[in-house]
């Protein structure tokens, strides 16, 4: 008796943007999440996310809070009044005391503390990114 197989579903990449205003974090976490079978696309700031995304682009936004011009929780504000209401995860390297509760807030599924973030990040995306 022979068992026929059945092929396991192949899923496209999990699309992520990461806005950063640092060029090291940005290349860092398209290497990171990279090398995990994540697709990355990294910006500079909110402006130039905010250009021409739409709904459905990506299937996470991974946001700095300290940006240039406009902060973390605007650009989610910003996203969410387009109708875009991806999963969002803050990072950070600010050590304020109400962050996380603030982010939570906001609207963000998480925070992420930089600089040692590849493990929990990666984490995070897995358990927030169905299979």
């Amino acid at each position: 008796m022979s068992a026929t197989a059945k092929p396991l579903p192949v899923h496209p990449p999990r699309r992520i943007a990461v806005v950063d205003d640092s060029p090291a974090v940005r290349q860092s976490l398209r290497l990171l999440l990279g090398a995990r079978g994540f697709s990355v696309d990294t910006f500079t700031g909110a402006d130039e996310l905010l250009v021409d995304v739409k709904p459905g682009d990506f299937d996470c936004f991974v946001i700095d809070l300290k940006l240039d011009g406009m902060d973390g929780f605007a650009l989610l504000t910003a996203l969410r009044e387009r109708g875009i209401d991806t999963p969002a995860i803050m990072i950070s390297g600010w050590e304020l005391p109400t962050l996380e509760v603030s982010a939570h807030r906001a609207g963000f599924v998480a925070l992420v503390r930089k600089p040692m973030m590849d493990t929990s990040l990666v984490r995070v995306l897995r358990d927030i990114l169905p299979e």
